[in-house]
Parts: C-alpha cells; structure tokens; sequence
C-alpha cells in the first residue's frame, strides 16, 4: 500500500512538474497578471511585482515562492525566486546576468511554488510577457 502511495504522489509531483513548463496562454488559461519590464539588460536591476496574489498554497503549513524566468529560446535560460508575502502579494528587484545571446525578443514567466521548506512545487502561473533582452 505504501509503495502505491508513492507511486501515485510522484505521478502527481511529475504532472505539476511538467504543466508548469506549459506557458498558461497555450493551456488556454491566460494566468494571473503580474508587472513586468518591457526590456532587461544583463547586469541591470529590474522590477516585478503582482497585480493579483498567489493563491493559498495547496498544502497547510507550506510557504509560497515565486519563480522568475526569462527564457533564451533552445539557448536555455536565466531564473531566480522571491518570497511571497503572507497574503499571496509579492514584488522585488532581480538582477540577470547573461552573454553570448542572440536573442533580442524572448518571454518572461512567474509562477507560484508550494514550498515545504526543500521542495517547491509549481501550482499557479501568472500571464507570459514578452520583454526585449539586452547583452
């Protein structure tokens, strides 16, 4: 019984897992909204905020993370995470620092993780955003 409990939580935690590299506007959900920069340029703060708040985590107890990544095509990828506040709300200042991209137009993402203090799991997108990147 155990092993099959086992079994169907990591069915569960792959599933999420792979969702969440499914943009919201290609699962037909647009996401929650969120600001965004319309450029970034390596090296450079930049910042983001929500419009609306993560919603309570799935799990009681857990805390909410927020995922920040910018996307550089098949040239792989830049990310970073913040602390939600308790009521779901969350902004900040990041910094990414790239090279050697070639890309001058690419997407930013934002999703909320359900973090149990090792692991989070991904459990709300907010909107994809096109931003210009500069090197």
């Amino acid at each position: 019984m155990r092993l099959g409990k086992l079994i169907g939580s990591a069915s569960v935690a792959a599933a999420l897992v792979i969702g969440s590299a499914i943009p919201a506007s290609a699962a037909g959900r647009p996401g929650l909204p969120w600001n965004s920069p319309p450029r970034i340029t390596s090296g450079v703060p930049f910042q983001i905020a929500s419009i609306a708040s993560c919603p309570a985590v799935p799990t009681p107890g857990d805390s909410v993370l927020v995922q920040i990544s910018l996307s550089f095509g098949s040239g792989g990828g830049s990310g970073d995470v913040l602390a939600a506040n308790a009521n779901g709300s969350w902004s900040g200042s990041l910094t990414f620092s790239f090279s050697g991209v070639d890309l001058r137009q690419t997407t930013i993402t934002a999703e909320c993780l359900d973090f149990d203090g090792s692991t989070g799991v991904p459990y709300a997108q907010y909107q994809v955003r096109h931003t210009q990147i500069f090197g």
